[in-house]
């Protein structure tokens, strides 16, 4: 049990952090993103996918959340993806998986679920309806993620704390 919860804890840790990383990352490549596809992103999404989501789900139990409160529920969604790939990512390592793979893994699988099937499925626009450069900056969001999510886990490693 004692091992669990370190992967649990380490884990959780190790993906809010990157989760941080993520987002400076996201930003910089979003300030870097054509006009037209800025403009073709908010076309299909107005309010984007992260607070799209927090309103649907918000929607599934009559909930009609405040601009704020959208905001703040998208937010907070995020981070928990975060720290649950950071988990899964932290029990690839303590099973042997090398820390930089369990966290590219990680990455990648998020990437894949959320941002490409889950938002297909639950938004009208299809992902082949956004420019390339919204999928590449998802991409490199989520490598960002999984190479910090792993040198966290390696240094965590390293430390003896997985």
């Amino acid at each position: 049990m004692k091992g669990a919860i370190r992967v649990l804890f380490v884990g959780a840790a190790a993906g809010y952090l990157a989760g941080q990383v993520m987002d400076q990352a996201t930003t910089w490549f979003y300030g870097r993103q054509s006009d037209a596809s800025k403009e073709r992103e908010t076309e299909l999404l107005p309010e984007g996918a992260p607070i799209a989501a927090a309103r649907k789900l918000a929607g599934l139990i009559g909930a009609e959340p405040t601009d704020e409160q959208a905001g703040q529920l998208a937010t907070a969604l995020h981070r928990c993806l975060g720290q649950g790939y950071g988990v899964a990512a932290a029990a690839l390592t303590r099973r042997g998986t090398p820390p930089l793979a369990a966290g590219v893994g990680a990455g990648v699988g998020g990437f894949l679920l959320f941002d490409e099937l889950a938002n297909s499925l639950f938004f009208t626009p299809p992902p082949q309806a956004y420019p390339p450069e919204s999928h590449l900056r998802g991409v490199v969001g989520h490598l960002t993620f999984g190479v910090a999510t792993g040198a966290l886990l390696a240094l965590a490693r390293r430390l003896r704390l997985l």
